[in-house]
């Protein structure tokens, strides 16, 4: 059974699957897509480090929150990568 059957992808599926291992794009875990409260908020992709065969490793980015940009526009290490689904933002 593949990822996408067993209800979505973890991040860095979805980095992997995106030009550049994802760099410049905007990522969010689906709990803040399905949130009506976390709405414009998301993650855009510095770093990455993947592992071999892509199912887990390192990545970077801008968090915002709320349509807030976090920390000053710092990057930060993406937590929950193999903890939550990931899909790519699109505003």
């Amino acid at each position: 059974m593949s990822a996408i059957q067993k209800g979505g992808m973890n991040l860095f599926q979805v980095l992997r699957s995106l030009p550049n291992q994802g760099v410049g794009s905007k990522i969010a875990p689906t709990k803040y897509l399905n949130s009506p409260t976390l709405k414009n908020s998301y993650y855009e992709v510095t770093k990455v480090s993947l592992k071999e065969e892509g199912k887990n490793g390192h990545a970077w980015g801008v968090h915002v929150l709320k349509g807030h940009t976090m920390l000053d526009g710092k990057p930060v290490e993406i937590r929950g990568g193999l903890k939550y689904k990931w899909k790519q933002y699109d505003a």
